[in-house]
């Protein structure tokens, strides 16, 4: 068992944040959001960012705590105990991997739609997407970053060109008024608009390999929050601008609104290679972040032993190839059950606001009384009403967090019961 060298730089941590936040839900969520909050959809962005503000600061105050590759998982354990922040690597799993082939299946649904064809289009792009995400780990991580530098250089040239097509209307516009009454337009809307957030704690699990982790992980983390907030509001606002709210189709939205514009042939390529980039970037930074939780909870006893080495290339490969069956077995799932998509959608974005949840319950347990410890309990009374406006959905991440525990108390009583026969 070795450990994994500090080689990312700031740059490699902008093209890394920013993999982590954007792509997952940049294909969705402006329409899903629209779909929901209608509106009040502008707001739902901007209140999102906002809210994610003070989780960039607590998040990179996190890191200063655990400087390592164990991220808010080693944070977790020790805000809310060993057996809780084992459960961590559990919840994740059962997130990303739902979360990751759910993206590129909607990928495969604009690949599908631009070239025609059936069903196997959108399965043989899937796992294209995985296919490259996994080499990318595997290259090794200088060579990963700087491919993600590049996918980064270009979802921004391609990104401006898709604007320029679908120019949304000005902010002003009358469709946006917003009144404090209408919280029940909003609180949906921000639920799913913390997918495109989710990935600040992702870069958490990377700390281990920065040169200067307290630095560089905070300014990395606000660079990708208002390059992707910008991105995702913008988008929005196109949706809003072009599709009506009773036409709009919350999943392939994006799609939906490149076909509205006259030059139509264009803007579906466009959008076709900006969905399969912001995706690919996105599951590069993922495969990245989880497997290297994978790898320090193995190391620290939390799971199988297994998966606690690295190759000569100072990668956990076999955290990345757990990875790799995780995504295709739900794409199995995705093929035989086609309507399951749309669940797992809203189940992963539950997901992470649970997991949010658990880090300021973590922070707001090691930290002492400062401003920021007042900001993380204003975050998780809202992130508690926000779990509550999920309804039964919320059952599963608490299942998830049940399943961690008894796995933990479980294998440290097994260890406990093999060291005694040891020395027996």
């Amino acid at each position: 068992m070795s450990s994994l060298k500090r080689q990312l730089t700031l740059k490699d941590g902008i093209s890394l944040a920013f993999g982590s936040v954007i792509g997952s839900g940049i294909l969705f969520l402006p329409s899903l959001t629209y779909s929901l909050s209608g509106a009040y959809t502008l707001w739902v962005w901007i209140l999102t960012i906002l809210i994610c503000i003070p989780l960039t600061y607590i998040f990179s105050d996190m890191v200063k705590y655990l400087p390592n590759e164990s991220g808010i998982e080693g944070f977790i354990s020790l805000g809310l105990g060993r057996h809780v922040g084992a459960a961590v690597p559990i919840i994740f799993l059962g997130t990303v991997s739902f979360g990751m082939p759910a993206s590129a299946m909607i990928v495969g649904e604009y690949v599908k739609n631009f070239i025609g064809g059936g069903v196997e289009i959108q399965i043989i792009t899937t796992m294209i997407i995985i296919f490259i995400g996994v080499l990318t780990n595997l290259f090794g991580i200088k060579t990963g970053a700087s491919i993600q530098w590049a996918i980064l250089i270009f979802i921004i040239i391609i990104s401006t060109t898709l604007l320029l097509l679908v120019k949304p209307i000005p902010f002003g516009h009358a469709a946006f008024q917003f009144s404090l009454q209408k919280t029940v337009y909003l609180l949906p809307g921000i639920v799913v608009a913390f997918w495109a957030f989710a990935g600040f704690e992702n870069l958490t699990f990377i700390a281990g390999e920065f040169k200067n982790p307290s630095r560089d992980i905070k300014i990395s983390m606000f660079i990708a929050l208002f390059l992707s907030g910008f991105l995702y509001l913008l988008l929005s606002e196109s949706c809003a601008s072009h599709i009506p709210h009773n036409n709009i189709n919350p999943i392939a939205g994006l799609y939906q609104l490149s076909e509205s514009v006259k030059s139509k042939q264009i803007s579906t390529f466009i959008i076709t290679i900006f969905a399969f980039f912001t995706v690919q970037i996105n599951f590069n930074s993922w495969i990245w972040g989880i497997s290297r939780l994978i790898y320090s909870s193995a190391k620290s006893g939390k799971l199988p032993f297994y998966f606690s080495s690295v190759n000569n290339r100072n990668i956990p490969a076999r955290a990345v190839y757990l990875l790799t069956v995780n995504f295709s077995l739900i794409l199995l799932i995705s093929i035989l059950f086609p309507h399951f998509l749309n669940s797992m959608l809203i189940v992963v974005s539950t997901n992470f606001v649970f997991i949010y949840f658990m880090c300021m319950a973590a922070y707001i347990s090691i930290k002492k009384w400062c401003f920021l410890k007042l900001v993380a309990i204003g975050l998780l009374v809202l992130f508690i009403v926000l779990l509550f406006s999920s309804k039964w959905i919320v059952l599963y991440p608490f299942l998830l967090l049940i399943i961690g525990i008894i796995c933990s108390r479980t294998y440290v009583k097994s260890s406990a019961t093999t060291l005694q026969l040891q020395t027996d």
